[in-house]
């Protein structure tokens, strides 16, 4: 027997939320400000990575990780590195996490873009030969900050979209 769902999956919301969080990174903004803004896509890679541990794949990471290379005309690969190595690190640890408060989650935001920082600074000192990522830890505690919101709002989206674990 064919049972007929009235709620329809909508399995492409996770890649809609990526590609809108590419094109806030792109959004023009005042230098002042500019050092101070997060990573969204790493910070819309690690909710999903954590919300829907089995679904979410390296792959995607790595592929928007050459995106965002792409539009900030970075070093190819680095930004695909780093994102790669952020969402299989979640993916090993995404039971855990999950069941700490909000505030414990947003501790342990903090950390793996600090690890993403680590990445891209040894990246850096590959490439360049020097540390050119120093104004990146301003982004990763105000990541850290901004996780609460980045969660409930992409945990609403996951609702609404039926996307369960």
């Amino acid at each position: 027997m064919i049972s007929v769902s009235t709620t329809q999956r909508r399995t492409w919301i996770p890649f809609a939320t990526v590609f809108l969080a590419m094109v806030l990174l792109v959004i023009p903004a005042p230098e002042l400000i500019r050092g101070f803004l997060p990573d969204w896509v790493s910070l819309v890679l690690i909710y999903w990575a954590l919300a829907l541990p089995t679904r979410m794949k390296v792959s995607l990471a790595w592929v928007a990780g050459l995106a965002v290379d792409l539009l900030t005309l970075g070093i190819p690969g680095a930004h695909a590195l780093s994102k790669a190595v952020l969402v299989y690190l979640v993916k090993i640890l995404a039971l855990r996490v999950r069941a700490y408060p909000l505030w414990q989650q947003s501790v342990v935001v903090m950390l793996l873009l600090g690890l993403e920082v680590l990445v891209f600074a040894i990246v850096d000192i590959v490439t360049e030969g020097g540390l050119g990522v120093l104004h990146r830890w301003t982004a990763v505690i105000v990541g850290g900050l901004a996780w609460p919101l980045i969660y409930l709002v992409l945990r609403r989206s996951r609702h609404l979209a039926n996307l369960s674990r």
